[in-house]
């Protein structure tokens, strides 16, 4: 308890950096989508589609990160639309983000 007789509230809050870039190439930059940060949020879940609207990927339970791929196969080269979904753990409030996402495959060679 504080001197003036409250009590402190903590609360954990999370600024978003919200990616909208991945080459997925193996070189171990920018090679992943990662949102694990959104950890802290209830019933997370990530979609991402095609430009003609078709699912590319849909995040199963607690996965917060995506490789570029669609049933083992590296995407090609594109825009790709998303959404980020969660629920407030403590408001109970739903959240939505939605957005563009380049996928730039590019071959390494040495």
């Amino acid at each position: 308890m504080g001197r003036d007789g409250c009590l402190p509230v903590i609360k954990e809050f999370l600024v978003l950096n919200l990616i909208n870039t991945i080459t997925p190439n193996g070189d171990g930059i920018n090679d992943v989508l990662n949102y694990s940060d959104l950890r802290i949020k209830q019933d997370v879940s990530i979609e991402i589609a095609d430009r003609y609207g078709a699912s590319v990927h849909k995040s199963a339970s607690n996965n917060y990160t995506w490789d570029g791929k669609s049933d083992g196969r590296t995407l090609p080269t594109g825009t790709y639309w998303y959404i980020l979904k969660w629920i407030e753990p403590d408001t109970k409030i739903p959240v939505s983000y939605s957005g563009w996402i380049l996928i730039k495959s590019i071959e390494i060679s040495f």
